[in-house]
């Protein structure tokens, strides 16, 4: 497939025409915050919000407040009480409802009022707190924070085939822009350096790829095609999430194959980010409980080990060399190293970009494109959801 027209290589070497937008910043009421409000965001695990458990989170520059009622609903509410300003995770979850800590206020599903203690009957009635959209699959609570309906949902479809589906653990928070991440997604020829030491993707090195792409109704398709024959068809879906297929994991050799894997990369604000990663992995049968043996093993050498983010930190400094480093997320130590490490939020004006660019270079272009639309106040595209038999794949 030829490179298409919008993502043949760019320099920054001056001679790229500028933008007039920062296509970094989720801020509300900017170009990027506009366009980035059009679609639903992965904002936490479903196991790590249990009924009766309200907790604070940040996603695009702003604060909310994720609690699970009783009948197992997410709900997303404004991040403080609309009396005087406490913190609404600090409360009580109370069936579908949840009150607030500092004088007992008490919202609904629908951000109604519904209790105001000691003050006088009826004034409940004129009290709302700001509610969100949530639903839930893969594992992952999405929320919708733009304005209007949300789109649909779920915003792509499970590949077909009995498998075990599981978001894997946060690991924290990455301290840079989310769209260094959801650029290096687009950068398969990283591997063959970046996770070298370790070996974790030593079967995708064998060759470097070629790098093409184009623009979809729902995102991005990025082609890797190797001197091997072998071709990688990657999704990228707009506008922070990643699919594809990847080796085994942590520890999983042996058991399903390479699994697929969604990266959802959710803005905190602008200078940090968190992966939400929904993993599928073709085990069924007598195949599962050793799928699971292997992840509570897994799962109990992270707890043992060192911070992520320490161990980034000392190599950073200099305490650690980079290609001695050794961890059971080992992938992950890798690409933060790297990629937080161009800064929290990189400077593209210093940049040289070549071929193995093109995926990202398409999607500055279409980024670019959206942005200067939203600040023109013109219509931006109307992505759609992605088909069901669009699906990532590794083959000749």
């Amino acid at each position: 497939m030829a490179i298409s027209e919008h993502a043949k290589p760019v320099r920054s070497n001056g001679r790229r025409r500028r933008t007039s937008v920062d296509l970094a910043t989720t801020k509300p009421g900017t170009p990027g915050g506009i366009f980035m409000r059009q679609f639903w965001h992965a904002i936490a695990r479903s196991v790590d919000v249990p009924a009766g458990k309200a907790v604070p989170v940040r996603v695009m520059n702003e604060d909310y407040t994720l609690f699970r009622g009783a009948s197992g609903r997410a709900q997303l509410v404004a991040q403080r009480c609309p009396h005087r300003g406490a913190l609404m995770h600090l409360g009580w979850v109370e069936n579908d409802d949840i009150r607030c800590v500092y004088h007992g206020w008490k919202y609904d599903c629908a951000g109604q009022c519904i209790e105001a203690p000691a003050e006088k009957a009826g004034f409940e009635k004129n009290v709302h707190i700001p509610v969100f959209p949530t639903a839930e699959a893969f594992e992952l609570i999405y929320g919708y924070f733009g304005p209007g309906e949300p789109p649909a949902f779920p915003p792509y479809p499970e590949s077909q085939g009995e498998g075990i589906i599981e978001a894997w653990p946060a690991w924290g928070i990455v301290p840079c822009n989310y769209l260094q991440s959801f650029e290096n997604s687009m950068d398969e020829v990283h591997v063959a350096f970046v996770h070298a030491p370790g070996g974790s993707h030593a079967k995708l090195s064998v060759d470097l790829p070629i790098i093409t792409a184009e623009e979809t109704p729902w995102g991005m398709m990025r082609y890797g095609n190797r001197a091997t024959g072998l071709t990688r068809h990657t999704l990228h879906y707009a506008p922070n999430i990643v699919r594809t297929i990847i080796p085994p994991q942590f520890g999983m050799e042996g058991v399903g194959g390479w699994p697929e894997i969604t990266f959802h990369f959710t803005p905190v604000d602008d200078e940090n980010h968190q992966w939400f990663v929904s993993a599928k992995t073709y085990v069924t049968g007598s195949d599962v409980e050793p799928y699971w043996e292997k992840r509570r093993e897994f799962y109990a050498k992270c707890a043992a080990a060192p911070n992520v983010q320490a161990l980034v930190n000392d190599i950073w400094a200099g305490k650690v060399t980079y290609a001695d480093v050794r961890h059971p997320i080992l992938a992950r130590i890798q690409d933060i190293a790297v990629q937080a490490g161009q800064g929290r939020i990189e400077n593209k004006e210093i940049e040289t970009l070549g071929r193995s660019d093109a995926g990202l270079a398409l999607w500055r272009r279409i980024l670019q494109r959206e942005l200067e639309t939203i600040a023109a106040g013109g219509a931006p595209k109307k992505w759609q959801r992605p088909p069901d038999d669009v699906v990532p794949t590794l083959g000749a």
